[in-house]
């Protein structure tokens, strides 16, 4: 890592096996599973840093989620992140979209001797959920990433079905159009 800010020297895009969703990233980025099981991907702005990454993955939950489900949605996802050591809240953003449900938080935490910076992203539409997450090893290395986070964030498509599933009223003015998250009236827009 240097001072200066990274470069793009390409770009590629990482698509979903299932066609769910997908973004684009750095070419020269080293892709990775997930751990858990987890439908989706983990990548890495190097080899030998394993705490700097963008993770993105899907699952499938056992009901419908609704707008009206955000208050309870949102006391679990902040409950979860309150078992990181020593987190710290530095954003927190949600809300709705049709029958979508998206949240957002900014956090610090500690793990081992290292002060780490992340960005959960979450989005509910229908019975799917998409987990998006941009970390930094240390908060300088979250700062030093951060534009090409925003990139991979700003350029992710969802399959027009799960739009369908929060809200059959989204897709409906341009057929087999994908949304993307950089796009008015999809979850935060991303400059």
């Amino acid at each position: 890592m240097t001072d200066d800010v990274p470069q793009f020297t390409g770009i590629t895009r990482y698509r979903d096996p299932r066609g769910r969703f997908s973004f684009r990233y750095p070419w020269d980025w080293y892709a990775g599973r997930l751990d858990q099981d987890r439908e989706g991907v983990m990548l890495r702005p190097g080899a030998d840093d394993p705490d700097t990454y963008v993770a993105a993955w899907v699952s499938t939950l056992p009901a419908d989620v609704t707008a009206g489900d955000l208050p309870e949605l949102r006391d679990g996802f902040d409950a979860g992140l309150a078992t990181l050591p020593e987190r710290e809240v530095l954003e927190a953003r949600e809300g709705t979209v049709g029958g979508a449900v998206e949240m957002e938080r900014t956090v610090t935490f500690r793990e081992g001797e290292h002060l780490r910076q992340r960005r959960i992203r979450t989005l509910y539409a229908g019975r799917t959920q998409l987990v998006f997450v941009y970390q930094g090893a240390t908060r300088r290395e979250y700062a030093y990433w951060l534009a090409m986070g925003n990139y991979c964030w700003a350029t992710l498509q969802l399959a027009e079905e799960i739009w369908y599933g929060a809200d059959p009223e989204l897709g409906r003015a341009a057929p087999g159009t994908p949304r993307t998250a950089a796009e008015p009236g999809v979850p935060d827009q991303v400059a």
